[in-house]
């Protein structure tokens, strides 16, 4: 019988596309993970400010129900306007309004929170974190080395290992691959048996796979232009966001430094004065009142720098609870 045919030769390009279909995939699977990670972070830090938004806005409640039942007595022993109950009522109704609004803020950041992990209901009542804690801020040259990480930049450092790879197989295509054959053959007229050996090499007169390697190169070029515009905007957008962190964090100090306790004191020299009867109580209510509104501004400003930290967080591929900034 005539020996065996030789075995198919193996593919290299085959073998280059998953080489390069696996380190891709990984890339993608490390990419979602770290966006997991954020969306999680995010949704807990919203629940945070959503439940320090709800007690503001229940302490604010219970001032201008405090402040609504004072002028209307003032009102019936005929010392104010009726105007002045009328003002107290407006702004009662405008703080429940906005007591309910931050209930249900709270109830959608839960939802969201609790989404994450695959529950349609939370089950937790309250979270608790470090709402209010400033981190040391990075300098922008440690940012900038930090930037490699960033998932969409590895991302065009993988395309442009398999575009240079698949240039180098086109190359190589223009080699033709040597084909080796073994088998054993009987000759029947004497029963002997011989081994057989056989050498296949083609020859290529017209066909050296020249677009091959020109489309190839074309690729290579072209994702190197499409690297370099995306990491540029890619950049542009870790500077931007590294100045709202610095803005943020900048805002967030200084509300915690220096306007609040200004606002506290004022304050309590308010409630002093109120009690030695050298102011009214509504003197006493707006200086309340005036605290509530900086501690909103308080929670506003550490919302605003938790969402800009997490940002640059995830520009430089550092999306982790314990990180430094």
């Amino acid at each position: 019988p005539p020996p065996p045919p030789p075995p198919p030769p193996f593919s290299r390009r085959r073998r280059h596309t998953r080489s390069y279909l696996k380190s891709r995939g990984l890339g993608d699977v490390y990419k979602r993970q770290q966006e997991l990670q954020l969306e999680t972070m995010m949704a807990f830090y919203a629940v945070l400010a959503a439940q320090g938004r709800l007690g503001q806005a229940n302490m604010l409640l219970s001032l201008a129900e405090q402040g609504y039942q004072t002028v209307a007595d003032r009102v019936d022993a005929g010392k104010v306007s009726p105007v002045q109950k009328l003002r107290a009522s407006v702004e009662l109704n405008m703080t429940r309004n906005a007591f309910e609004i931050a209930q249900r803020q709270l109830i959608q950041a839960r939802h969201g929170l609790s989404s994450l992990w695959g529950d349609s209901e939370p089950s937790f009542d309250i979270v608790t974190g470090d709402f209010d804690k400033l981190q040391e801020l990075p300098s922008w040259e440690e940012i900038q080395v930090a930037f490699a990480e960033n998932p969409d930049v590895k991302r065009w450092e993988t395309e442009l290992i398999s575009k240079s790879a698949n240039l180098d197989l086109e190359r190589a295509n223009s080699i033709p691959d040597v084909t080796l054959a073994f088998g054993v053959r009987t000759y029947q007229e004497t029963n002997d048996n011989a081994f057989v050996a056989g050498l296949e090499f083609p020859m290529p007169l017209f066909d050296r796979n020249q677009g091959g390697r020109r489309a190839a190169q074309a690729e290579v070029t072209q994702s190197v232009y499409q690297r370099d515009a995306a990491i540029a905007r890619l950049s542009s957008d870790l500077q931007s966001s590294y100045q709202r962190l610095l803005a943020s964090h900048h805002q967030a100090r200084t509300i915690k430094q220096d306007i609040m306790p200004a606002a506290e004191q004022a304050n309590e020299a308010a409630q002093i004065g109120y009690r030695e009867g050298k102011f009214d109580f509504l003197d006493a209510l707006d200086a309340q009142r005036t605290l509530f509104e900086v501690k909103a501004q308080y929670i506003d400003a550490f919302s605003t720098y938790h969402e800009a930290r997490l940002n640059v967080m995830r520009m430089t591929g550092r999306i982790d609870p314990l990180s430094m900034f």
